[in-house]
């Protein structure tokens, strides 16, 4: 009987093939619940399928959960305080090929959210890269930003293959000064304008445990603010730790998501969030105030007991 080994070729094939076989039962078992679009089809508000409604209700710690997948961050002009800064991206699957538009589904109107923000919490962006239009893997943004010193950046996207959500994290400094420190305390309300904006939470705000946030906006007669969509809903809560480890991107119920472009809210919305431990998170929401163009950004810290 022979007891020749396998041909090289084979050998080859099997040992190419282990790597990628892993890489898929990574990606399938990571910790963020997979979409629903694969089994239902749901449209934006501008027409297009998008495939996931309402955010994950848990924090992600990126110091201890890992994708498989390659980024290479970049600023390409040099980051200074208050001017515009084009930055570029490069993304590349865990087997090695370019992450390119046709491999994202769309989510919230978008292809990727990115989130940024300065060591002291105070300068929060969302921001949406655009994929070169010749080389699949490469996407670029401009960013203003409005602090000196480290920033954080976050990327929160789905590919298609998986269909997991993906979280990315890298990083840029600004010169100019050190970094400044986070001042957090809790703050439930928050004046900008005309408008007062407060948050506050149904149950007892234990870590671990999911709790309800409740967002609500009125004006100076005290009179409820009519919203307008952002990006598929009428308002959008990020929630990050002072260590900036990670990131909670948390969207309303779905009994309140707009169903047309055009619908108008004015009321609480409530959110789900899971703190992972005791301390003060900074919580940015993003909304949209009836005839104003821009979009408002809006702080709050709340403190987590146990």
């Amino acid at each position: 009987m022979s007891n020749r080994p396998l041909n090289t070729p084979l050998k080859r094939a099997l040992l190419l093939a282990v790597p990628f076989v892993a890489s898929y039962f990574i990606v399938r078992a990571l910790p963020v619940k997979p979409c629903d679009f694969l089994h239902e089809e749901s449209y934006n508000l501008e027409g297009e399928l998008d495939y996931c409604g309402p955010g994950d209700a848990e924090f992600i710690d990126l110091t201890v959960r890992k994708w498989p997948m390659n980024m290479v961050f970049k600023p390409i002009d040099k980051p200074v305080k208050g001017k515009p800064c084009r930055f570029e991206i490069h993304i590349k699957q865990f087997d090695g090929s370019p992450l390119g538009p046709d491999e994202i589904a769309l989510s919230h109107t978008e292809k990727i959210h990115l989130m940024a923000i300065n060591q002291s919490l105070g300068d929060y962006q969302h921001l949406h890269p655009e994929a070169d239009e010749l080389f699949d893997g490469t996407w670029r943004f401009t960013m203003t930003p409005e602090r000196v010193g480290e920033y954080k950046v976050f990327l929160d996207f789905i590919p298609l293959r998986s269909p997991r959500r993906v979280l990315l994290a890298a990083s840029f400094r600004v010169d100019g000064g050190q970094n400044e420190a986070p001042n957090l305390s809790e703050q439930l309300e928050s004046k900008i304008g005309s408008h007062t904006f407060s948050i506050k939470a149904v149950e007892d705000k234990r870590a671990g445990e999911e709790i309800s946030l409740e967002l609500q906006a009125v004006d100076q007669s005290g009179t409820l603010v009519q919203l307008t969509p952002v990006m598929g809903a009428f308002a959008h809560l990020v929630a990050f730790d002072p260590e900036l480890k990670g990131f909670a991107h948390l969207h309303p119920t779905e009994d309140t998501l707009p169903q047309t472009i055009n619908d108008i809210y004015s009321g609480p919305l409530t959110f789900s969030f899971v703190p992972p431990e005791k301390g003060v998170y900074r919580l940015w929401a993003q909304l949209r105030i009836k005839d104003e163009k821009d979009e408002t950004f809006i702080p709050f810290d709340i403190v987590v007991d146990s």
